[in-house]
């Protein structure tokens, strides 16, 4: 990151995008950048072939020069950020293409934090240059709250109007929340102009975004805090039943010290065209071997087929706990589907409806169908960005997100499942054979699943979850291999791409077996989340304290509400601590 300053804002720079504007401690704007999306809105890299800076006290200018990736190869760009002294910060770029190609989505993008803005009034400069009062969404939006924009603007903190501006494209904002970022993001083009366009040769783009501050200061910043300081209350609530996917393939030997996690579930997804009846044996031998409940997630293409699987197996699937019925054609579970599972299964069986894909899917649809029990939604903090300050600054929204679906499940139980680093598959995808993956592994697979990383991301999502007070179930991960928290015994599928041992124990089984015995969670804050935050559950006998550090420092933590010294954390660490 690149610290910089152009008059009273401070704000970062790293790989081509413009990060946390501030005032004081107030975060403006969170980012500025240029996005491409292929034909399978994939989000594909920009490669930096040149940086030119002039960098002084209050002031900056850069010139950089991009080359596309994958599709837009051929698309060169001219990009130009500069920082004024009197604080007017402008984004912008220049491209022209030597090929023709396809494009979801080509241009800039901005990401407002939630935290200050949910609620919050704002004007809107439309295409025609109108004003148009409204307000940023407080409950998650389902669909695009501004269209057709020019510009925006609001009062930030110090009274001032934040003003900014857009060009080069029409431009419009949805609610990030809907995929459990942290942000509203206003982009380009729109949504409902027609996708794939052909970028044709030879042709120029140019778009700009310019923020500035307007008007006089009733009040001054706020000041910038060091100190870190986690206040646990003396509020409670259950924690959700945790559990985890069964891997696809696994080995006899592959569970083995299970039965020291804390968990309650394990989740076997049978998709009807390719299931066999051997998959459902073994899951069913393996959860009475480790004392836990079966969760049972069926995908079918008709109601017929859901019939005629849960007819067949009906006396084994006497010993699953909880039917989670899906469609593969269909974003939310239909009527008909949960009907027919109903008349095999009868009245006293827990069955669940809602979708395999994104929270954004039963907020835009009804998943409340009759014969239901539950709710569920899937959850990964990468759909659109990938960075590991993004995916920290997404944990938050989970809350959101769970007491939005709660709101939407009207009284039913609403479970999440199944949570995973990376998308499980691309659900837009428009040539699915044809949707590479950014990285040597395949795209479902994170490299940062093996490591501390991946534990103290679980450890705050189990916080925010919990904290909602409003999640039933959540499935995590898989039980082994490189999407779960060990190494399978027979190894890694790619030892250099995913080195590990076999059966290696990945640092986020610590965090599983840390549950263990524990039922309640006692809801804390940070001040500083994306920097250190705290997950604390407690039994009839014990409490325990589990910290995260997720800056590349040592840091140092006060606490309010414990009586606890000031505990040092070492850098990039999960600590535990029983209290």
């Amino acid at each position: 990151m690149k610290n910089l300053r152009a008059g009273r804002l401070s704000l970062q720079y790293s790989e081509g995008s413009l990060w946390n504007i501030c005032l004081g401690n107030e975060e403006i704007i969170r980012r500025i950048y240029i996005v491409f999306q292929d034909i399978n809105w994939t989000s594909r890299p920009f490669n930096i072939l040149n940086e030119t800076w002039d960098i002084q006290d209050d002031q900056f200018y850069a010139e950089l020069d991009l080359s596309g990736t994958k599709d837009a190869t051929a698309f060169q760009v001219k990009l130009h950020i500069s920082g004024s002294s009197d604080g007017v910060i402008s984004y912008g770029f220049k491209g022209t293409s030597s090929a023709d190609f396809m494009r979801n989505r080509l241009g800039l993008c901005l990401l407002h934090p939630i935290a200050d803005l949910a609620g919050k009034p704002c004007t809107l400069t439309l295409s025609d240059r109108s004003l148009v009062s409204s307000q940023f969404p407080l409950e998650i939006s389902p669909l695009q709250p501004f269209k057709n924009l020019l510009g925006m603007s609001y009062k930030i903190s110090t009274g001032e109007l934040a003003n900014i501006e857009f060009s080069g494209e029409i431009f419009e904002t949805e609610d990030h929340r809907n995929w459990s970022d942290a942000s509203y993001k206003t982009y380009c083009t729109p949504i409902d102009l027609p996708f794939p366009a052909k970028v044709l040769k030879g042709s120029i783009i140019e778009q700009e975004i310019r923020f500035s501050l307007a008007g006089v200061a009733s009040k001054s910043p706020k000041l910038v805090e060091n100190e870190i300081l986690v206040s646990v209350s003396n509020s409670e609530v259950g924690l959700p039943d945790f559990g985890l996917n069964l891997s696809d393939e696994y080995s006899d030997v592959d569970h083995k010290d299970f039965n020291q996690l804390g968990i309650k579930h394990l989740r076997l997804n049978l998709d009807l065209d390719s299931h066999s009846e051997a998959s459902l044996i073994k899951a069913i031998e393996l959860t009475k071997k480790l004392n836990l409940k079966l969760v049972i997630a069926v995908k079918a293409d008709t109601s017929n087929q859901v019939s005629e699987y849960l007819s067949t197996n009906l006396n084994l699937l006497s010993e699953v706990s909880n039917f989670l019925i899906l469609a593969k054609t269909m974003k939310v579970t239909p009527k008909e589907f949960i009907t027919s599972a109903r008349k095999v299964l009868g009245t006293d069986v827990s069955i669940s409806g809602g979708t395999d894909l994104y929270f954004t899917e039963i907020n835009r649809s009804n998943p409340v169908v009759p014969g239901i029990d539950q709710i569920n939604f899937s959850l990964n903090p990468q759909v659109h960005s990938f960075d590991d300050r993004t995916i920290i600054q997404n944990l938050a929204t989970q809350e959101v997100i769970a007491l939005n679906a709660a709101r939407i499940a009207g009284g039913l139980k609403v479970s999440i499942g199944p949570i995973s680093l990376r998308p499980r598959f691309n659900p837009n995808a428009r040539e699915p054979e044809n949707d590479s993956s950014n990285t040597p592994l395949p795209s479902s697979v994170d490299i940062r699943q093996s490591t501390w990383f991946t534990e103290a991301w679980t450890a705050i999502s189990m916080k925010y979850l919990a904290q909602s007070g409003a999640i039933n179930s959540a499935t995590y991960f898989e039980t082994v291999g490189w999407r779960g928290i060990r190494e399978r015994s027979q190894g890694t599928t790619d030892q250099v791409n995913f080195p590990s041992m076999p059966g290696e124990k990945f640092p986020v089984w610590n965090l599983f077996t840390s549950l263990k015995g524990f039922s309640k969670c006692i809801l804390s804050y940070s001040s500083n989340p994306e920097s250190v935050d705290s997950l604390v559950i407690r039994n009839s006998q014990a409490s325990r304290l589990i910290l995260v550090n997720f800056s590349g420092e040592g840091r140092q933590v006060h606490f309010k509400g414990l009586d606890l010294p000031p505990v040092g954390l070492p850098p990039s660490s999960t600590t535990y601590l029983d209290i």
